[in-house]
Formats: C-alpha cells, sequence, structure tokens
C-alpha cells in the first residue's frame, strides 16, 4: 500500500500515511470488538475502550506463563517452541498491571488474576480462555490455597489466604455467565502437586475434575491449614520476619468464618510489608489484616452457598465437608456451615449505633459507628475498626449477608468519607496513621510512612470503587426506585472521570492508584488489570 504514496507530491505523504495507518487502526479495533460478547459489540465507547484492557492484559508470551493443562482437555492451544522445536501449550495468561508486571516472573498472580478476570475475560466474552486459566490454577492448589505469586507453578509462593477463595468466586461466575458454564465443574485438572509435600508432577500423571479439586480446597479449610513456606529465609523474602513464613488458616467452628495470618504476614490484598531499617518497620506489614478479614468472609459465605445450590440441583457431588478433630471423624455441611456465617457476620461485624450493644467486645476502640468492621479476631483489636472500602466487596458477593438499610448507611459514610475522584481511600482519613500520598523511595525515621509503608493506608485505590459502585446498585434495589435512580445518577457521574482518564491516558487504562484527591502517583502502575476490570463490571451491572 505504501508503494502508492512515491507517485503522489511530496507534501500530501503526511496526510495520506496518518490516513492509511488511522483506517488500519481502526479496522482492527472493529476486528477485536467483534470477536468480544454483545456487551461489548453493542456497548458505549467507554464500554469499548474498557474491553481493550482484555487485549492489553491478555496474551501469550515467549514463555509459557500457565502450568500446563491436561492433555485430556479439548481446546488447549499449541505451538512449535522456536529454541527447542518441540510442541508445547500456549494460554492465555492475565497480567497484574503495565509495566511493573507484564512479563516474566513478576506476571501472573492468583488474587490479580481472579480479580481481573470476571471484567476482563468473561464479560468480554473469552470463555475458553479463562477456563484455561481457571484450570492452570486449579493444578497448583497445595495446601488447600491458590499461589499468590504463580512462577509457572513450579516457583509458586503459597503466602495468601484470599486467592482461592477469589478463585471460587471466579468458577461460579463462569458458571453464572458462560452458556452451560456448569461443565467447568467436569473438566480435568492436572494437579502438580498431588500431596503438599510432593514435587512438581508433570501434566496428565494425576488428572481430577474440577469439583474434587473445589472439595479438597473446602476441606483443607475445614480441617485447618498450617505449615511453614518452603525455602523460608531472606532467600525468599529478604524482609519478612521468621515468624511471618508460617502460614495458618482455618474456620471457626461456632461462627464459620475463615481465619488466619499473624502479625508478622499479610495474607490479603492489603500485603505491604516494611522494608526501612532506618524508620525500624522492617519486618512489620503495616496490614496483616490477620483474623477474619471481612471480605474473605464474604467470598467464602458466597462460596458455601453456591456449592450447597450445586449440590441440591445435583450438579455438585458433595453435601458436606469431612474432616478429622481429636481423633474423631467430623462432617459440616454445607447448609451448616452457610447457616453458621450467615448468624454471626452482622452481629460481630457490624458497629451498631448502639453504644450498650451487647455484641461489641471492644466498645472503647469504636471510633465510628454505622459501619462495617475491617476484620474480626484480629491481634490487634483496633485494626478491625478501621474504617476501610473491604466491606463492599462481601456486599457484591454475599449481600444476603446485610441488612439493606445497615448496608446502606455504612455505604453512605463510605461515600463521604473515602470516595475520591478517581479512586477509594484504603483508610479512614480520620485515622491516626492515615497518609494519602504514596513514595516508595521516600526513607526517612518516620515509621508509618518510610520506603511507602503506607501503600494501604490512604492512597486510593481504584479497583474497589468497582465494588463500592456495585454494592450500591444491589441495595439500592432494595430500598426503592428513588434512590435506584439517584444510585445510577450517582454512578455515572463516578464513571465520568474515568472515561476522561482512559480517553486521555497514554496507556489506554486506569491506574493501579493515585494519591490522595485523584493526585498523581509515580509508583504506581499506570494500567493496572483489575482497575480496568472493576469498572467495566459495574457497567456490566448497569
Amino acid at each position: 500500500m505504501f508503494k502508492y504514496l512515491k507517485h503522489i507530491p511530496r507534501y500530501l505523504i503526511p496526510c495520506y500515511f496518518d490516513a492509511i495507518l488511522v483506517g488500519a487502526y481502526t479496522s482492527l479495533l472493529d476486528v477485536t470488538w467483534k470477536q468480544m460478547s454483545s456487551f461489548v459489540q453493542n456497548g458505549s465507547t467507554f464500554v469499548k475502550l474498557l474491553a481493550l484492557g482484555s487485549v492489553q492484559m491478555c496474551g501469550v508470551g515467549r514463555f509459557p506463563a500457565l502450568p500446563p493443562l491436561s492433555p485430556a482437555l479439548q481446546g488447549v492451544p499449541y505451538r512449535v517452541n522456536e529454541a527447542s522445536n518441540e510442541k508445547e501449550q500456549c494460554c492465555v495468561s492475565l497480567a497484574a498491571g503495565l509495566p511493573h508486571f507484564s512479563a516474566g516472573i513478576f506476571r501472573c498472580w492468583g488474587r490479580d488474576t481472579f480479580i481481573a478476570l470476571r471484567g476482563l475475560m468473561l464479560v468480554t466474552g473469552r470463555h475458553l480462555e479463562a477456563r484455561n486459566v481457571i484450570l492452570a490454577f486449579a493444578g497448583t492448589l497445595r495446601h488447600g490455597l491458590i499461589p499468590n505469586l504463580l512462577g509457572q507453578g513450579t516457583h509458586s509462593r503459597y503466602n495468601c489466604r484470599d486467592a482461592v477463595w477469589w478463585w471460587l468466586q471466579c468458577i461460579q461466575d463462569y458458571c453464572n455467565i458462560v452458556p452451560n458454564g456448569t461443565d467447568i465443574l467436569f473438566c480435568p485438572v492436572s494437579r502438580m502437586y498431588p500431596t503438599d509435600d510432593s514435587p512438581p508432577q508433570p501434566a496428565g500423571l494425576l488428572d481430577q475434575p474440577l469439583y474434587d479439586v473445589i472439595q479438597e480446597a473446602m476441606q483443607r479449610h475445614m480441617q485447618g491449614i498450617d505449615y511453614r513456606e518452603r525455602n523460608a529465609g531472606p532467600q525468599l523474602d529478604r524482609n519478612m520476619r521468621d515468624e511471618g513464613f508460617n502460614v495458618k488458616v482455618g474456620v471457626d467452628p461456632e461462627t464459620g468464618f475463615v481465619f488466619g495470618g499473624n502479625r508478622y504476614n499479610c495474607g490479603t490484598w492489603m500485603d505491604k510489608m516494611g522494608e526501612s531499617e532506618r524508620a525500624r518497620n522492617k519486618g512489620m506489614p503495616a496490614t496483616p489484616r490477620d483474623g477474619s478479614a471481612v471480605e474473605i468472609v464474604g467470598l467464602s459465605k458466597s462460596a458455601v452457598r453456591w456449592l450447597l445450590e450445586l449440590n441440591r440441583k445435583k450438579v455438585f457431588p458433595y453435601a458436606e465437608v469431612t474432616v478429622q478433630k481429636d481423633g474423631k471423624q467430623i462432617s459440616v455441611s454445607y447448609e451448616e456451615w452457610n447457616q453458621k456465617i450467615q448468624a454471626h457476620f452482622e452481629k460481630l461485624f457490624y458497629v451498631s449505633k448502639n453504644p450498650s450493644d451487647p455484641n461489641e467486645k471492644h466498645p472503647d476502640l469504636v471510633h465510628k459507628r454505622g459501619i462495617y468492621k475491617d476484620s474480626y479476631g484480629a491481634s490487634s483489636p483496633w485494626c478491625d475498626y478501621q474504617l476501610r472500602p473491604n466491606f463492599t466487596i462481601a456486599m457484591v458477593v454475599a449481600p444476603e449477608l446485610f441488612t439493606p438499610e445497615r448496608a446502606w448507611g455504612a455505604l453512605d459514610i463510605t461515600e463521604k468519607k473515602l470516595l475520591g475522584p478517581l479512586g477509594i481511600k484504603t483508610l479512614d482519613p480520620d485515622d491516626m496513621v492515615y497518609c494519602g500520598v504514596y513514595d516508595n523511595a521516600l526513607d526517612n525515621d518516620n515509621y508509618n510512612l518510610a520506603r511507602g509503608f503506607n501503600y494501604h493506608q490512604g492512597p486510593e485505590w481504584i479497583w474497589p470503587v468497582g465494588y463500592f459502585l456495585r454494592a450500591k446498585i444491589i441495595f439500592s434495589k432494595k430500598l426503592g426506585q428513588e434512590m435506584y435512580d439517584q444510585t445510577v445518577f450517582l454512578v455515572k457521574n463516578v464513571l465520568s472521570r474515568h472515561y476522561v482518564h482512559l480517553e486521555r491516558s497514554t496507556w489506554k487504562g486506569l491506574p493501579e492508584l493515585t494519591n490522595d484527591n485523584g493526585q498523581y502517583c509515580s509508583f504506581s502502575c499506570e494500567s493496572q488489570a483489575w482497575s480496568i476490570s472493576s469498572i467495566l463490571e459495574v457497567l456490566y451491572d448497569l
């Protein structure tokens, strides 16, 4: 095509060159959108721009990022490795963000992948690729957990408590969104680690249906998980203290709440580990969130309720988990587990407006009423009472846990205190350790700031905004048409700022976070998978 430019006057070449490139670019965009779901194809310009995040974050690199799937599984893509000239799988993987988490060992993270998968892969119609990602991570299950850092499965790090619950939520979303979605439950999963101490096994040596892997994860939690990370020490994590390598997770037999962690590790998405020797915060998590983190309780309630429903429909073969306690075999039905969480959640997580509430263990630590605690049973009890946006996640995945009027009041407080121009504050500005400016290079004597210790202590993250807005939509519908109409107006107003940012961004994405009041943060990823995904999910819910 460009050879024709040689035959036109030279002063016209730039405009024709531009016309050719722009025409090719727009044609490629059209072809891309036509391969996506009807939601994207028929969606607004905003929807289509967000959907391009799926192209940006989902891809195949020079080296496979996912562990190999079972040879018995249909629909797995293959290629010939240029170096070895051997056939290998080449499944699409999902990058956590650009530019910091796009390639190599730091591309794939369990938590990031499954927070972003619904929006970037299921909502956009990339169902087969989503299935392969779900099954690849299923193959790495170990200790009943999904890895934090994937490392192709052979170099995984099992140091987070929440990734397995996000994984289960994605399987549920897959079953609900994809036609004949429950077929995934019967797909073969090639177990890389048949036992906790197994060396990595080749694909196809031991295959199990996905429903068995799900059941193992549930049983291991009810039994109790207690181990020390492999290769513990500075060679694995140069900042973590020795006690931080001990991983403990379980289910409270009275409440049904999943609990875990200790004050020296951080097993949820708020995972900043102190790095400053000068400020003496090295080896201390800024936000350990040990005990029962509110979003994990919500995600586990969602999973238990879903498995109970599947069992009643005779799609999932297990009605209970069976564990050994004190030398005896004990069975706990999913119905019983579901009822326990339901019965105890608001009683123990809601901070009542009544100062004399008999359910409140630490009334002296309450500094805001009418909110939901960020955790329950933390080793530092005051951390339970910090206002953070994590309870909105539980509202979306398990709305049945919340009384609509209480939920609406808590969301109203969150909107007034935490909502920023683009993101949402990760900590109440009235909290004594709040700081909204993240500077990972700063090393001074301030314990709460040095080396970015305040990563999740105020800076405004984008992805939780999606859950806040979705929670507003869910509960406004329960409170009447007028409230719903007002909420839609708010949602569109908030999302208009994301649209403007997306159009102006040279990265064509939404950032990981901003500093206080939407200020630019140079230490943030310029385009983050879960940020794009969560905003796209809001539009999907609307």
